[in-house]
């Protein structure tokens, strides 16, 4: 029972290690690229959004040990709920500014 604990905190100890390390990576990168100016700004931002979004899947992979196992499925679909819930919120108050401004113009 113990080597199964110790086994289970080594390998949690490197999950958290190995998405700290993609974390960190996924970060300074823009950085480096904002400073240094390597792209036009148009590619910086599809390079942003890409770092902003694989950053996204490596801590719900790595942090929150989120996958496709029947163990986790509620948990997924909570997590896709939430999603739907902020989307619906997000962009409807940006459509209903929008024609607010549309219609007080």
């Amino acid at each position: 029972m113990q080597n199964f604990i110790k086994l289970n905190m080594h390998k949690e100890t490197k999950s958290y290690f190995l998405g700290f390390l993609f974390s960190l990576v996924l970060t300074i990168f823009p950085f480096i690229l904002v400073i240094q100016k390597f792209f036009c700004s148009e590619i910086n931002y599809i390079i942003f959004l890409c770092c902003a979004i694989s950053q996204i899947v490596i801590h719900f992979v790595y942090f929150l040990h989120l996958d496709f196992s029947e163990k986790e499925r509620w948990n997924l679909i909570t997590l896709l709920f939430v999603i739907i819930i902020i989307f619906i919120i997000v962009f409807g108050s940006i459509w209903i500014m929008y024609n607010l401004n549309h219609h007080m113009m």
